[in-house]
């Protein structure tokens, strides 16, 4: 399975399971189908599977030190698109 199959696959879990938004769900699927101009030259795409497959809806609160926010998501979706 390819790296950005992984993501989306990954992305869709945590939308089901740990409340993911829908808005970066789209992001991410748009991303993992090749839409949009998207940099994967450099190690970002590995770092977004990594994030999304951390992602907690409570990042950020108390005991969840290795959780990943939506907000830091975002920044890795926007550094991907070159807006960041």
């Amino acid at each position: 399975m390819e790296l950005l199959e992984k993501i989306a696959e990954a992305a869709r879990r945590q939308h089901e399971e740990a409340d993911l938004p829908a808005s970066l769900l789209e992001e991410i699927l748009q991303i993992s189908e090749g839409s949009g101009n998207v940099d994967c030259t450099i190690e970002l795409p590995g770092l977004l599977l990594e994030q999304i497959e951390a992602f907690d809806s409570y990042a950020g609160a108390g005991c969840f030190g290795d959780a990943v926010s939506a907000a830091a998501i975002q920044a890795t979706l926007s550094r991907l698109r070159g807006n960041g």
